[in-house]
């Protein structure tokens, strides 16, 4: 029996802090000469020479900083700091096992080995658009529902748009919209008639595309409002505080299309790792070493569902299965060894000397799709449908691989197709039927967290990956020491293509989507240099002389 148990720090490097504090305004200048930042200065005239080296200097600039430092206008600075209570991080890594002989030359060794990551650093995002609290989310379930009975009225000024249009049409006042759109305050949200602007506001596709209800996005939905600075401008004349949605109204929120954030560096995060390894090995005997190692493993990691709620810990896609093995034989057959060893030497050279060799790798990823919703199919009956399919493209008329049956990827992008000015709140691609991926809202669940209206993760099993190298040695004695060596090598001796999986979350192009290249996969395992592996069965053969 084993058991052992350790503790690790974690010391970040310097770039960690140059990177955290060099993003702040103010910790660079520009001394970047041009036209329009005097280059040719009072007194002097155009043009100026590579001869003139008295006019080629960098511009002139202060010794010390001068405090304040104001942000930029529009957004246009982050803000980067270190929690005032930061920790180091560490992992805990423990490990308990147990060995036992089966026979004389072969043991087994079964264990358990984790990890837990504790006080791990994590950037969290203090500017993050809230939508609970401030009655955005409440009314922007009114505006979903405005746009559904707009589009049901049958009245085209109506179709595809959020506006309120009165008592009796089934649509709603929308005061923080009406802010943002108009600049009008609360006080005449009541009145249908200041809900103006058309195509350029309430009905904009680039606002109601957040707001189907076969797909309400009410991040997204904020971002239209908050994102754009003429908006901002507008709810602040209609008396709304400029910090609204955002923290800091003066520096970048989240979100597309902001990049700039107000960055804090804190030590909260945390993960956790957890294996049983089993490992048969044979010592080498008679010529034969061998050896089998199986591992599953579960990897963990902690995500940051925002202030409200905080971090929790998530299972996501990782290396769920391996088994690896390795042998070496050397053919007890010939001259010395067990069998054959007074052959005759033309003999002993077509049956001595024989020696095979290998090494095997089968395993199986879990791929996690993300916060997505199953209709019409189980999680099983998914992983029966999971799995390396070859067809026609009808696109192309090229043989391409896909992941899942036609009927499913189709329903899913249809799913994902959404048209605001749609009754059904589909596109043209018609509505989806059968079974399908589709978002994780709908309707009057609409999700403030990853899980409340569909599984935060979906993982599903991997086809597998097999692969296996062998090697064939046969040796031919001339004198003593001395012999020639012929060795064939064959990689990937199955002519197995692994290829790349599908679907996974983070992966933009074959994910649950609109897209047309969805559950579609172009790649496949191969050397990352293109050096000696392309992929497919591979070939060598070797001449040795051995004196």
């Amino acid at each position: 029996f084993r058991g052992g148990w350790s503790k690790a720090y974690e010391r970040q490097g310097m770039s960690v802090f140059t990177g955290t504090y060099g993003a702040n305004p103010g910790s660079t200048l520009s001394l970047t000469r041009s036209e329009s930042t005097g280059l040719v200065n009072p007194g002097e005239s155009w043009p100026v020479l590579l001869s003139q080296k008295d006019r080629l200097s960098p511009a002139s600039f202060p010794e010390s900083p001068t405090y304040p430092i104001a942000v930029r206008a529009n957004r246009a600075d982050s803000l980067s700091a270190f929690a005032p209570d930061i920790q180091i991080g560490h992992a805990e890594t423990w490990s308990v096992g147990f060995q036992r002989a089966i026979t004389r030359d072969m043991a087994v060794d079964i264990r358990y080995l984790g990890t837990r990551g504790r006080n791990q650093w994590s950037t969290l995002n203090y500017n993050a658009r809230q939508i609970e609290g401030n009655g955005f989310i409440e009314e922007f379930r009114l505006a979903v529902q405005n746009l559904q009975a707009n589009n049901q009225s049958g009245v085209a000024s109506r179709t595809g748009s959020i506006a309120y249009f009165g008592p009796g049409t089934g649509t709603n006042p929308l005061p923080i919209y009406l802010a943002y759109l108009n600049g009008l305050p609360a006080s005449q949200a009541g009145n249908p008639a200041v809900y103006t602007g058309g195509s350029a506001t309430w009905s904009s596709s680039a606002v109601t595309q957040d707001l189907v209800h076969v797909w309400p996005a009410p991040f997204s939905s904020v971002v239209d409002l908050d994102g754009n600075l003429t908006r901002r401008n507008n709810a602040i004349r209609a008396g709304l505080p400029a910090n609204f949605f955002v923290l800091n109204p003066d520096v970048n929120a989240n979100g597309f299309p902001d990049t700039r954030t107000v960055n804090v560096t804190d030590s909260g995060a945390f993960s956790d790792y957890h294996a049983l390894q089993i490992d048969l090995r044979r010592r080498l005997s008679r010529g034969l070493s061998a050896s089998a190692n199986y591992q599953y493993a579960i990897e963990r990691g902690s995500a940051f569902d925002g202030f409200r709620y905080g971090r929790v810990m998530v299972q996501g896609g990782n290396l769920r299965h391996a088994i690896k093995t390795q042998w070496d034989w050397t053919l007890p057959v010939g001259r010395g060894q067990r069998f054959g060893a007074n052959l005759n030497p033309f003999v002993d050279a077509v049956l001595g000397g024989w020696s095979l060799n290998g090494v095997g790798r089968i395993q199986a990823s879990v791929v996690n799709f993300g916060n997505v919703r199953m209709v019409g199919m189980t999680r099983d009956e998914l992983q029966n449908l999971y799995k390396h399919q070859i067809r026609i493209n009808p696109a192309n008329g090229l043989e391409t691989v896909y992941m899942l049956p036609d009927d499913v990827i189709l329903n899913t992008r249809r799913a994902y197709s959404i048209d605001p000015s749609s009754v059904t709140g589909y596109s043209a691609l018609s509505v989806p039927e059968g079974r399908y991926f589709a978002p994780p809202d709908f309707g009057d669940c609409i999700q403030l967290r990853p899980g409340d209206c569909a599984p935060r993760t979906l993982l599903i099993r991997a086809p597998w990956f097999t692969r296996f190298d062998v090697g064939v040695t046969k040796k031919f004695p001339i004198r003593g020491a001395t012999n020639i060596e012929v060795r064939l090598d064959v990689l990937n001796v199955f002519d197995n293509i692994n290829f790349d999986n599908a679907g996974a979350s983070n992966s933009t192009a074959t994910r649950a989507g609109s897209g047309a290249g969805i559950f579609q996969t172009t790649g496949f395992y191969d050397d990352p240099s293109n050096t000696y592996d392309p992929g497919g069965r591979l070939g060598q053969i070797m001449f040795r002389f051995n004196w």
